[in-house]
C-alpha cells in the first residue's frame, strides 16, 4: 500500500534539468518532496535504483514532466511511465500528474506519451501544462499536486492523529521525523536575507497557500510544525493559521540536544512574567515598533539601524520581569503570547492612528509561531529577520490578514 507521506517521484529528461529544477523548487517551497534520479541515486545501476523507487511504497506519487526529448528516452518510456501506471492502476492512493514542457502542447504531449507500451491513454491522468517557469505559471500544478497529497494523507492517518509538518530555512534539516509536508526554503537564504520581494511574492503567499490546503483537505486534522527556521517564517506559519480559523497547531519546540516539547496554545497557562511598557514619541508618525526581549535585549540592534526605519509613533517593549535570557515552559509561553495580543491591542488603542507594527523578536521559534496565531486581527506587521553574522536586522515579510483566504546560538533561542 502506498505511503502518501512519502516524496514524489519526478520523471523528466535531463535536457530539462532547468525546467525540472524550477518545478522541484516550486514543490519543495510548498511542503512537498521529491525524489530524483540526479539527486538521490544510491551507488549502483541507473535503472535498477529507478525500478526500486517506484515500486517503492513510500514513493507516493509521480510528476512526468513531458518534453520532445521522452519520445526517445528508453527508460522514461520503459520504465517510468508503466512504472508509474502500474502503481496507479493498482493503489488508488497513488496519483500522477503529467506536466507539459514550456515548448510542448496538451496534444504534442499525449503523442509522446503514446510512444510508452502501455495500454493506457492517459487521460485518467490529470494534464497541467507549464507555460513558463514563472511561480504564477506553475501555481496550477503545485496546488494540485499539494491538494491530491493532502486528502490522501488525511484518510491514511489515524482519527484524530496530528499531520506532521516541518517549515525549515536553514539547509539539511535533521528531522527525526518524515514531515508529511516538509517546507524548505532553504534555497532562498543560501546567500543570506532574502529580499522583500522575495518575502512577499514567493514565501509568503507559498505559506498560504499550504496552510489554505490543510485547513481545506485535511478535514480539521490537528496540525503539528516543527523545524530549523528564522524566526519570521515561525512566525508567519502561526499568522496563516490563527485561532479564528478554529484549527489546533502546534510547534515542536527544541529543548536541548535532542529534546522536544510541544507549544500550543490550547493548555493551562501559567504566569510568564512578560510585561509590557509603551513609549509614546514626539512626532506624528503611523508606525509602532514592537521589540520582544524574550533571549535577548533587541534595543542595540535597533539603534544601529535608526537610520534605515521609520519614525515611529510609539515603541511597545515586551520583556519578562527578570529581563531577557529567562527560558519558557510551554504554559508560560502560551501565557506570554497572550500578553503579546493584549499589549499590542492597547498600544493601538492608544495609538489610534498606527497602519503598521513593525516587529523585532529575540526569541525561541515556537513563542514567534504562537505570537503569530495571536496577531491575523492586528494591523499589518512587518517582520524583521535578525541575521547573526552581520549583527543587524533585515526587513523580512509583511502580513496583512486580507491575504488570508478567510478574512541566540541555539534553535530554541534565536533571533
Amino acid at each position: 500500500m502506498t505511503d502518501p507521506t512519502g516524496r514524489v517521484f519526478l520523471s523528466y529528461k535531463h535536457e530539462q534539468t532547468d525546467v525540472a529544477n524550477f518545478l522541484q523548487t516550486e514543490l519543495e517551497r510548498h511542503g512537498v518532496p521529491i525524489w530524483r534520479d540526479i539527486f538521490d541515486l544510491k551507488p549502483e545501476p541507473l535503472r535498477d535504483e529507478i525500478i526500486d523507487q517506484l515500486e517503492n511504497p513510500e514513493t507516493a506519487s509521480g510528476i512526468a514532466l513531458v518534453s520532445e526529448g521522452v519520445a526517445d528516452s528508453d527508460i522514461i518510456l520503459n520504465d517510468e511511465l508503466p512504472g508509474f501506471n502500474k502503481r496507479w492502476d493498482g493503489d488508488d492512493e497513488f496519483f500522477v500528474v503529467v506536466v507539459p514542457c514550456p515548448d510542448v502542447s496538451v496534444g504534442e504531449a499525449k503523442s509522446i506519451l503514446n510512444e510508452a507500451p502501455i495500454l493506457h491513454d492517459f487521460s485518467a491522468w490529470k494534464m497541467l501544462p507549464l507555460e513558463e517557469t514563472t511561480s504564477d505559471k506553475a501555481t496550477e500544478i503545485v496546488q494540485t499536486v499539494l491538494s491530491e497529497r493532502i486528502e490522501r494523507i488525511d484518510g491514511y492517518l489515524p482519527d484524530g492523529e496530528p499531520l506532521e509538518c516541518s517549515l525549515d530555512t536553514y539547509e539539511s534539516p535533521a528531522h527525526d521525523i518524515d514531515p508529511a509536508i516538509a517546507i524548505d526554503w532553504s534555497r532562498s537564504f543560501e546567500h543570506g536575507p532574502p529580499s522583500q520581494e522575495e518575502w512577499n511574492q514567493r514565501l509568503l503567499p507559498a505559506l498560504t497557500t499550504v496552510t489554505d490546503s490543510l485547513i481545506q483537505n485535511a478535514s480539521g486534522r490537528p496540525l503539528r510544525f516543527r523545524g530549523r527556521t528564522h524566526l519570521p517564517a515561525a512566525f508567519a506559519a502561526g499568522y496563516c493559521l490563527p485561532t479564528t480559523r478554529r484549527i489546533q497547531a502546534t510547534w515542536m519546540q527544541p529543548t536541548g540536544p535532542a529534546g522536544m516539547t510541544e507549544w500550543t496554545l490550547d493548555i493551562d497557562q501559567e504566569e510568564s512574567g512578560l510585561e509590557g511598557d509603551l513609549q509614546r514619541q514626539p512626532n506624528h508618525g503611523t508606525e509602532l515598533a514592537v521589540l520582544v526581549n524574550i533571549a535577548a535585549d533587541v534595543q542595540p540592534e535597533i539603534d544601529q539601524m535608526h537610520n534605515d526605519l521609520p519614525d515611529f509613533n510609539g515603541v511597545l517593549r515586551l520583556t519578562p520581569e527578570d529581563g531577557p535570557g529567562v527560558e519558557l515552559s510551554p504554559a508560560q509561553a502560551a501565557h506570554a503570547a497572550g500578553v503579546f495580543r493584549t499589549k499590542v491591542r492597547d498600544a493601538i488603542k492608544e495609538l489610534s492612528k498606527t497602519s503598521t507594527i513593525h516587529l523585532f523578536i529575540a526569541g525561541p521559534m515556537g513563542l514567534a509561531f504562537l505570537f503569530g496565531r495571536n496577531s491575523n486581527t492586528l494591523r499589518p506587521i512587518q517582520t524583521y529577520l535578525y541575521s547573526k553574522d552581520e549583527g543587524r536586522y533585515y526587513p523580512a515579510g509583511r502580513l496583512q490578514n486580507q491575504s488570508l483566504s478567510d478574512g541566540s546560538d541555539t534553535a530554541s533561542e534565536e533571533q
